[in-house]
């Protein structure tokens, strides 16, 4: 079936004597046939090039085409409101504005999608007039090139730090605009790491991740979901024409004097489009290691490990299990002037001072491995990799810690033995990894209760069971370790003191202003730490599995998951009920 817009400019070239009707009706036949867009069809086939035709169909509609593009006219405010990503993919660009609206020069006039895209984001009425794709794309880049340059010789100079505007002094009567705003504020205000705008059949449901558990906390009517995620869209400088594609972006806002980065996600599904925004507060203070939440024993250990000369430290655990923070920490604690210290990340989330800190692009071909490789031409005494994903990177990163650079970085197993095992099965050659592994970390993140409410109660016995406590000992020490590479730690460990004489006791979780009535706030690590030992390092040259390396390990020293969430449970710090939540599949 032909479409009245192809007919529409079928009869327009017929009439013009651009192509004769015998062939507009092969052509159309064809369209019929095969699909796709006219347009293509007409200039694929060379019955008209892309100046006849939409010279025709301009003056057909009475609509001005553009050739050439007049750059001199252009109005930069409007331009400044145009994302260069969007104007470039949708092939549009703002003139100047008239009496019936804004001048948008497009290749189509039939577009409507992106027009009408370019009205929501201008705010104001467009006016569409035709330029072929070649001459926009020419001003785009003339235009946006100069307003660049103009950055560069500090016209705008401090842009990012003066023109944001702090949400609270916002007062936009638009009332999607005011909704979204207010996202941002409260998610600040309730510590919120991540913000997920979810569409269901009937509503938009937004949840709040706080201390690594999502809250719900606001409702709205499907009916405004698209200007929801148009308005998150516009803030991220994404294409907000573009539903059926995964997006990413970043937003820089300003929200009670502190300066936010946000990360923006959007996918499609079934019920629209849904986003996640991570928010990480650029002038927060990077942890101390002394701040991460290691006991004694544990802290002597990783205080080791990062002054160690050379090897491959690895720390493992799931997404959001606070590896990053870890990494950065001991970069922290070891970065003095008589250092090069050099990271590759997706992304960079935090600048450290006296770093060089580089990130990943693979649309250029900047990859970990490719990154880690241009490293060892650096003259580095420290090189942190955010993630080891294939062979490659592993070959490399081991290459570098053998010829005498420390090496950190994260790799996803389910505990610190699993990553030995991980990194053979990735082909790397079992003496390499015997020969290169210092130490291995997992961790995971428990939510701390709240000092202001927490209560003392009397847990069940089946309760301390699950979580290994038996009462009356002093599970916090335990046996010592067989391992001396444990032990100077272990001997700085102190028992908890009994809390109510007669009875044992631990503490719950209550709820009160201060913790926004969950009963915790803030969170900490529980840790599980391999150090590399003769005997490990015989079994990994042996092939043996996980198990196997898991039971030399606890028979030398080392402290499981759980178990060290249960000695936190004993100081007061966390819940039996949040060291079994994240710990679920650690259990022995």
């Amino acid at each position: 079936m032909t479409a009245p817009r192809d007919t529409f400019i079928g009869e327009i070239l017929v009439e013009r004597d651009i192509i004769s009707p015998d062939r507009m009706d092969g052509l159309l036949a064809l369209k019929a046939e095969k699909g796709g867009s006219f347009v293509e069809l007409l200039l694929s086939s060379e019955a008209v090039n892309e100046k006849q035709l939409w010279t025709a169909v301009a003056e057909a509609m009475d609509i001005a085409y553009l050739d050439p593009i007049p750059v001199a006219d252009l109005d930069p405010s409007l331009i400044a409101e145009l994302p260069i990503s969007f104007a470039k993919s949708n092939r549009v660009l703002p003139i100047n504005e008239g009496v019936d609206g804004v001048k948008v020069a497009c290749t189509s006039p039939f577009d409507l999608g992106a027009l009408d895209a370019v009205q929501a984001i201008l705010g104001r009425p467009v006016v569409p007039q035709i330029a072929s794709g070649e001459a926009i794309l020419d001003a785009i880049n003339t235009v946006y090139e100069r307003r660049a340059g103009q950055d560069e010789l500090g016209e705008k100079e401090g842009v990012e730090e003066e023109e944001l505007t702090d949400l609270i002094d916002v007062e936009d009567e638009a009332p999607i605009i005011r909704w979204v705003n207010t996202l941002f504020f409260e998610a600040v205000k309730r510590r919120a790491s991540d913000i997920h705008i979810e569409s269901f059949e009937r509503e938009v449901v937004v949840r709040y991740r706080i201390d690594g558990v999502l809250h719900h906390v606001k409702t709205a009517k499907k009916a405004f979901l698209a200007s929801i995620i148009s308005r998150v869209k516009i803030l991220a400088k994404l294409n907000i024409a573009e539903k059926r594609l995964p997006q990413d972006g970043r937003i820089a806002l300003k929200i009670a004097g502190k300066s936010i980065d946000v990360r923006v996600s959007t996918i499609p599904t079934s019920q629209g489009e849904r986003v996640v925004m991570r928010l990480l507060d650029k002038q927060s203070v990077l942890h101390d290691v002394s701040d991460l939440g290691f006991l004694a024993d544990h802290y002597t250990l990783f205080h080791s490990l990062i002054r160690r000369p050379h090897g491959i430290i690895l720390v493992t655990g799931p997404t959001g299990s606070g590896k990053t923070t870890t990494l950065y920490a001991g970069l922290s604690q070891i970065n003095t002037p008589d250092k090069n210290i050099l990271t590759i990340e997706d992304p960079v989330e935090y600048d450290i001072e006296g770093i060089g800190q580089v990130h990943v692009n693979p649309k250029i071909d900047l990859t970990f491995s490719s990154g880690l490789r241009a490293f060892l031409r650096q003259d580095p005494d420290v090189i942190m990799v955010g993630e080891i994903r294939d062979r490659e990177t592993a070959e490399i990163a081991i290459h570098a810690s053998l010829t005498g650079h420390l090496v950190l970085s994260t790799i996803h197993t389910n505990d610190a033995p699993g990553a030995l095992t991980r990194l053979v099965e990735m082909d790397i050659e079992p003496f390499l990894v015997a020969s290169s592994l210092i130490g291995i970390q997992a961790q995971r993140l428990v939510r701390v209760l709240c000092p202001e409410c927490k209560t003392l109660y009397e847990p069940e016995p089946e309760q301390l069971e699950e979580i290994g406590i038996v009462p009356g000992t002093a599970h916090i020490l335990g046996d010592p370790p067989r391992s001396p590479l444990y032990r100077a730690g272990w001997e700085q460990l102190k028992p908890p003191p009994p809390l109510v004489p007669g009875k044992f006791m631990l503490y719950e979780a209550s709820g009160c202003d201060a913790c926004l009535g969950t009963g915790y706030r803030g969170r900490t690590g529980v840790y599980e730490m391999v150090m590399i030992t003769d005997e490990i390092r015989m079994n990994v040259l042996r092939n043996a599995d996980s198990n196997t390396i898991k039971k030399i390990a606890h028979a030398e020293g080392m402290i499981s998951l759980r178990d060290d969430g249960a000695r936190k449970v004993l100081q007061g710090i966390t819940t039996i009920e949040e060291v079994l939540r994240v710990t679920h599949e650690d259990a022995a």
